[in-house]
Order: C-alpha cells, then sequence, then structure tokens
C-alpha cells in the first residue's frame, strides 16, 4: 500500500473508533504479522490465497456481533484503591455480610474470615482496615501457606542480629510494622501448632518475642484470620489449637461460594469488565446473551478469582464489542446449554423421510450425503419461514439467526422463489 502500511491503518482505524471491527487480509503470513495485528485490535487475520466462504462467515460474525446491543452505562466504579465498591453482591448473603463487617469495623475484636479459595476473603480483611479507626495505619498481609516454617516466625516476630545463620541484623517482623494497624493472617490452617501458640500470645497480652531475643515487644495490633479449611476439623486432629479458635472466632464472617450466590456472577462479571476496560480493551466489551446462560450455569470452582481470569481472558479475546462463547476457556464452551431435545413426534416424521432420502440418493450421493440433505432441508425451512414472513427477507434472517446476507446468498444458489402471503399465520 502507497504512503501507509496496512499495520499503519489498521492502528489508524482503531485510534479513531475503536469498535469498528477490522478483518487484516495479507499475503505475509507469519507468526509476527499475525500477533502484531491481532495485538493492535484487528478482529481477525487472514492470508492468502483464502476460501470467500471463510469471508462470508466472518461478515456474518462480524455483523453478528454487531446487533449484539452493549448494556446501558451504570455508576463508575473504583480503580486501584480499595473502597468498599470492590466488594459486590446484592444477594441476600451478601447484604448480610456487608452488614457485618460496618458492625465489626468499628471494634478492635478479632474476626476469622472463612470461605472456599478465591471467594474474597482478603477484600473482606481489607474493608474491615479501611472502615476501621485504624484505617490510617498500616495493613500487613502475610500468607501463612506461602512461607516455610522455618521462616515464618522470623517474618511475624523478627529477628535479632544474630539470630540463625543470615541474620547479619536486626529485622522487624510483621507485627511490629503493624503497630497501630491491622495484621491479615491468611491460610491460619497451615501454621504449625507451635507457631499458633506464639500468635496466641499476641492475642491475649499484645506482645511477643523477636526470634533470638530477650526483651518482649508490646503492640496495638488487630489480627485478623482468614482459612479455607475447616478448623473444628483441624481441632480434632490436634492440628489446630482450639484456644486460639475461639480467641480468633469473636467474629466470624463466612464468605458462601459462587455457586451459592447465582444472582451475583453477572454482577461481578460486569464490574470487573469495568474495572478493567483500561488496561485491556481497546473498546466496551460485554457479555453476549449466550455467555450470560453460560456465566449462570457454570459451577465456577474456583469462586471469584477463577470468574476475574475468565473475564479478563474473554475481554483480552474480544477486544471489543460482545464477548462471545468462544472467546471462553474449552471447560466453559463446553458447559454452553444443551438445546431442547426433540420430541417423539419430530422424530417419527423424520426417521422415514431420511431413510426415504438416503434410499432414493445413496449410491449417487457418496462422499455428500450430509451436504445433499442439509441442502434440502434447508431449502424448506427457508421457503417456509419466507411465506410466514410474506418474503421478508430481514425477518426471516432474524428467525433464523443467520445475517441476512447469508440468507440472500442461500436463497440465490438454490433458486428460491418466495411467495408472499395476506396473512402471517401465528405459531
Amino acid at each position: 500500500m502507497p504512503g501507509m502500511g496496512g499495520m499503519d491503518l489498521l492502528d489508524h482505524i482503531k485510534n479513531q473508533q475503536p469498535q469498528t471491527h477490522v478483518i487484516v487480509m495479507t499475503a505475509q503470513d507469519t507468526m509476527n504479522n499475525t500477533i502484531l495485528a491481532m495485538r493492535k485490535g484487528a478482529y481477525d487475520y487472514i492470508s492468502k490465497p483464502f476460501d470467500f466462504n471463510e469471508i462470508y462467515e466472518l461478515i456474518d460474525k462480524v455483523t453478528a456481533s454487531s446487533q449484539v446491543t452493549p448494556p446501558q452505562e451504570k455508576a463508575s466504579v473504583s480503580g486501584t484503591d480499595f473502597s468498599m465498591d470492590d466488594i459486590v453482591g446484592k444477594s441476600k448473603t451478601m447484604q448480610d455480610i456487608f452488614k457485618t463487617i460496618g458492625k465489626a469495623a468499628v471494634t478492635q475484636l478479632p474476626v476469622l474470615i472463612t470461605g472456599e479459595s478465591g471467594t474474597g476473603k482478603e477484600m473482606v480483611a481489607r474493608a474491615l482496615h479501611f472502615y476501621s479507626d485504624r484505617a490510617k495505619r498500616p495493613f500487613i498481609f502475610i500468607n501463612c501457606a506461602a512461607i516455610s516454617r522455618e521462616l515464618l516466625e522470623s517474618e511475624l516476630f523478627g529477628h535479632e542480629k544474630g539470630a540463625f545463620t543470615g541474620a547479619v541484623e536486626a529485622k522487624k517482623g510483621k507485627f511490629e510494622l503493624a503497630d497501630n494497624g491491622t495484621v491479615l493472617l491468611d491460610e491460619i490452617g497451615d501454621m504449625e501448632i507451635a507457631l499458633q501458640a506464639k500468635i496466641l500470645r499476641v492475642l491475649q497480652n499484645n506482645e511477643f518475642y523477636r526470634v533470638g531475643g530477650k526483651e518482649p515487644i508490646r503492640v496495638d495490633v488487630r489480627v485478623i484470620a482468614a482459612t479455607n479449611q475447616n478448623l473444628p476439623e483441624l481441632m480434632e486432629q490436634k492440628r489446630f489449637r482450639e484456644d486460639l479458635y475461639h480467641r480468633l472466632n469473636v467474629i466470624n464472617i463466612h464468605l458462601p461460594p459462587l455457586r451459592e450466590r447465582t444472582e451475583d456472577i453477572l454482577l461481578l462479571a460486569n464490574f470487573f469488565l469495568k474495572k478493567f476496560s483500561v488496561e485491556l480493551t481497546r473498546g466496551q466489551v460485554f457479555l453476549s446473551p449466550h455467555v450470560e446462560q453460560v456465566f449462570k450455569s457454570y459451577q465456577w470452582p474456583g469462586n471469584i478469582r477463577e470468574l476475574e481470569n475468565v473475564i479478563k481472558r474473554g475481554m483480552v479475546l474480544a477486544s471489543s464489542g460482545p464477548m462471545l462463547v468462544e472467546h471462553l476457556p474449552l471447560n466453559l464452551q463446553a458447559n454452553r446449554p444443551a438445546p431442547e431435545p426433540a420430541d417423539s413426534t419430530w422424530d417419527t416424521e423424520m426417521n422415514p423421510l431420511v431413510k426415504n432420502f438416503l434410499k432414493d440418493r445413496f449410491d449417487s450421493g457418496k462422499g455428500q450425503l450430509h451436504d445433499l440433505l442439509i441442502e434440502a432441508a434447508e431449502k424448506h425451512l427457508f421457503e417456509q419461514l419466507l411465506e410466514i414472513n410474506r418474503g421478508n427477507q430481514v425477518a426471516t434472517a432474524k428467525d433464523l439467526g443467520i445475517n441476512r446476507n447469508t440468507l440472500k446468498r442461500k436463497i440465490d444458489a438454490m433458486n428460491i422463489e418466495p411467495k408472499k402471503k395476506k396473512e402471517k399465520p401465528s405459531y
């Protein structure tokens, strides 16, 4: 192209009209060009030579995407800084949790947050800190399962110089750094019994010893603990201290799995679409009706964290316009609701028709029986619907769920002459 390359033109189009779908067609079929085009927002990338049917199918797909109406703009959501808007839910369970957070935030009591992995326990802990009198003081997060038991005590309480090999200088621990603030002990169910006793001392006396230290250090810290494990079961197995459990469980907040709050799924999905719109897309991405159906029927074993990751993936692949089922991971695509089974009357009538069709064409049509049968059935379907819609191709294409260009192409190929009826029957 003289004056401007194809990639430059793609950039120009997407900058001027981000919602415009661009299909790049080129003879330069290289990995770099393909990746570059898709990165710049191309809807698809086709190399020469190509099949015109592929182009028709792409155009139909683009048109179908354009016909999905984006939702109305809703109130803006918060950015990277935490606010209560970051915890989303309209279900009664979540509304009750919001109330508990509000009441617990103004106290200094320990809180135990329970729930499956990915349900948002850290966000609830941050909300408790954010709405407390300690909001301007440190919020320290530590994952008890991610640090080896040998290092966890030092991370929590610090150590003195020379306390162990490599301790070349004294170091403050998380509790000391969080003085007058909040400490979240995430996955506390994975903490060793010996260390649990030292956490209990902090809760009882507000003091601890650094590793290798001889003088107690006093702190004013609110402790919030979170776990996805069943602590009463761990207590029976002697893997969790009963006295620590009762100290932590003064206020309990249990977060339900996402499959038990289905009314929040689309609310959360749209929240993430808004939250990551600037970071991940070139235009507005929204859920297609089919994706909404998949989301509502899926069990979400990974809960909110899984939903967030699915939304991020879909936004990157969709780039702009509707997020389609093909933009979802394969395990969600397999969760697409199955079509309603045909009734017995339909089966009874169709079986002899197919048998007669095969009887007449089996020898002459070998190798193309599928195409012949589909074409014959399509022709009758199109003729009937065109007659019902009094020759209106737009209405017929809408009833069929295909693009009008596809319908027109098939009508011409099958030599169908639509017959107009005076009255449209009601079915």
